[in-house]
Formats: C-alpha cells, structure tokens, sequence
C-alpha cells in the first residue's frame, strides 16, 4: 500500500487499513483537502490512484476553465498548489494587462511569462520603442512587434515588406 504514498507525506498508516482500497480512499481525501479543499473543479479525486495523477488533472481543468482561450501559456502550472494559488496569478496578469496595456495593442505577449508588472512593462515598451524607431507612421500593418523576440528580427521584417 506504501505505493501511493512514499514518502508518508500524509501521515496515514497503512497498516491501520484491513482493505487496500480504504487506505487509498484516506488518501484521495487528503489529495482533495490539498489540492482542491473547496471542490472548484469537477475532476472527480476518486478516479485517480496517483497524486500526481489526480493534479495534473487539476491543473489542465484549471487553465480550460480559467484561461480557455489559453491566453496564460507562460504559467509554470506545476508549481501552483491549489486553484486558489492559480487563480491569484491569473488575476494579477489580468491586472497588469488593465494597467499596461489596456487598448490590448501588444496582446500577444504572455503576462504569465514574466515574474512581475516591471518586467512585462518593460517588454511591452520595448516594442513601442521598435515601433517609434523602425515603423513610426505604422505603415508596416503585416508586421507586429510582438512576433519578434529582437529589434534586430523586427527590423530584418520591415526590410521584406
């Protein structure tokens, strides 16, 4: 039975358990408790025998829920705990969107791909400084900025248009 729980991160003994299946049933509940302790989601803990398992279900059910048009890729989703931890960052990127770029002009640069505010402001000035030099009468409508991770990229781009 020690093979759903290694480590005892849960501190359930196996041995207090006549029936493997009662044994493991503990543990989804503690899974759930951890993981998903208001049940927000509907991934159901009881058709999974692995933690792993049952949070990697988590997390994708999360992102189709929260994020469905998958705006938020740059998230490292493994590293949140509960949805709650998801959800806060979630609203952070959305709150940085409202504060840097609420005219949605350079929205295809990922805001869950930067660690705070001043890196994505950073990102996103960086863009209107290649705009202003390279295209400032935005004659170039076919090339945007974003798709560029250089000036020099962005630059060679305008040059073939």
């Amino acid at each position: 039975m020690n093979k759903y729980n290694k480590d005892n991160a849960y501190k359930l003994d196996p041995s207090d358990y006549e029936y493997e299946e009662d044994y493991l049933d503990d543990l989804r509940v503690c899974w759930q408790d951890k993981c998903d302790p208001n049940t927000k989601t509907n991934v159901c803990v009881d058709d999974y025998n692995k933690e792993e398992d049952y949070k990697e279900s988590l997390v994708n059910n999360w992102q189709e829920t929260c994020d469905p048009q998958h705006r938020f890729n740059g998230f490292e989703l493994e590293r949140f705990t509960t949805i709650d931890d998801y959800l806060v960052e979630l609203n952070d990127r959305l709150d940085w969107i409202k504060k840097c770029d609420p005219e949605r002009i350079f929205s295809k640069i990922d805001p869950s791909k930067y660690d705070n505010m001043f890196q994505y402001q950073h990102v996103l000035d960086l863009r209107k400084v290649w705009e202003n030099k390279f295209d400032p009468n935005n004659e170039h409508i076919n090339v945007d900025s974003c798709d560029y991770s250089s000036v020099e990229e962005y630059h060679e781009a305008l040059k073939h248009t």
